[in-house]
């Protein structure tokens, strides 16, 4: 049993959500939306394998994932089906769990959820990722970041490097996730969409700018789960809750209420 490290948000009583972070992401990404419009639910963060303050230990397939997150469900005596918001690879992950753990979820929420990766292009990433995550400073770590997204989504920068950047004792600055989970988690996302026993309601949050959530994996899914999903896009990149923070909530909301 593996039970994972967590940050909760909002109201103990409410009704109770779980989020799952992407690939170099860790639990406090979900801290203004948890603390903020979604104060009246109670959310639950992970911070997933390899990733914040959770352990390191191999294997870090999706599958260990899902394992993870039941066991830490279990932990917290949330044994009760829940909603289910995943972001990137979490909504990747969110998926192997509504296959794996049918029982454990309530609805499903996929922020551009990235499965069905090319293989050719994944390896190109995944080989950057073997001796990546090593800055100079802070200051190029947050060059780095807003070079990657919308100027909607820039104030999320500073909340970001106080939560998930520190200073090695080789006085470089790191992202506070370990590279070989990294490089194993881009070859999950390359894997398929798997055989999902039952339908959940499904919402999934489509980012127009970038190629993450692709056609065939709506499509895989839409097959699976026909009338239960719904699809809504949005105008921004890949980090939809830091570039339409507020439509992302909304969104979000609206489907579970």
């Amino acid at each position: 049993m593996a039970e994972l490290h967590y940050e909760r948000y909002g109201s103990p009583d409410g009704p109770r959500v779980l989020t799952i972070h992407g690939i170099t992401s860790h639990a406090r990404r979900f801290e203004r939306l948890g603390s903020g419009p979604w104060a009246h639910r109670s959310v639950l963060s992970v911070d997933l394998r390899g990733h914040g303050f959770s352990l390191d230990d191999a294997p870090w397939n999706f599958e260990q994932h899902v394992r993870d997150l039941v066991d830490t469900l279990d932990a917290v005596g949330w044994t009760d089906p829940v909603d289910v918001v995943g972001h990137s690879m979490g909504g990747a992950i969110a998926t192997f769990m509504l296959a794996l753990a049918p029982g454990r979820i309530r609805r499903l929420i996929l922020l551009d959820p990235s499965l069905h990766r090319d293989g050719a292009a994944t390896f190109e990433v995944a080989s950057t990722a073997l001796t990546g995550n090593s800055y100079a400073s802070l200051d190029e770590m947050a060059a780095e970041r807003a070079g990657t997204l919308g100027e909607s989504g820039h104030w999320a920068i500073p909340d970001e490097l106080a939560a998930h950047a520190f200073e090695g004792p080789d006085g470089r600055f790191h992202y506070r996730y370990r590279n070989a989970p990294i490089v194993a988690g881009w070859a999950e996302m390359a894997r398929v969409t798997p055989v999902l026993p039952q339908r959940r309601p499904t919402l999934v949050v489509v980012a127009t700018k970038v190629d993450i959530c692709t056609p065939v994996y709506l499509e895989a899914l839409q097959g699976q789960l026909g009338a239960a999903m719904s699809v809504e896009y949005l105008d921004c990149g890949h980090m939809v809750y830091w570039e339409r923070f507020e439509d992302t909530a909304s969104l979000v909301d609206d489907f579970l209420r």
